[in-house]
């Protein structure tokens, strides 16, 4: 489905930045959710993000590989934890697919 057009001021709010899985388990309780610590670099540090990929990976599987995040995104409870941003992946009709990004890249390269 096409979405409307926004500004570019509105897409520039938006801070896309290259974070690393420290930490990653699946959320008690859930099928779905998977835990992540995620180092977005200096500017942000490690922040909790939770995920709803647990049906396609195995936290094992994304422990010190390199992802983008929407930095910024408000806070949201899920299953009752605090949940600081968001991974990005490319969604196919029938699953989820993680956007690897190469490991030299810095923690918290800005993603434009």
């Amino acid at each position: 489905m096409k979405k409307t057009f926004v500004s570019f001021s509105d897409f520039d709010k938006i801070d896309i930045r290259v974070g690393e899985v420290v930490e990653a388990t699946n959320v008690e309780g859930s099928r779905n959710i998977i835990s992540m610590i995620v180092d977005l670099g200096e500017n942000y540090g490690r922040v909790n993000i939770l995920s709803g990929i647990a049906g396609y990976y195995k936290p094992e599987d994304l422990i010190g590989n390199k992802y983008p995040f929407i930095a910024n995104l408000e806070p949201k409870k899920i299953m009752g934890k605090d949940s600081n941003g968001m991974i990005l992946v490319a969604d196919d009709p029938e699953r989820f697919f993680l956007i690897p990004l190469d490991k030299n890249l810095k923690n918290g390269t800005v993603i434009r």
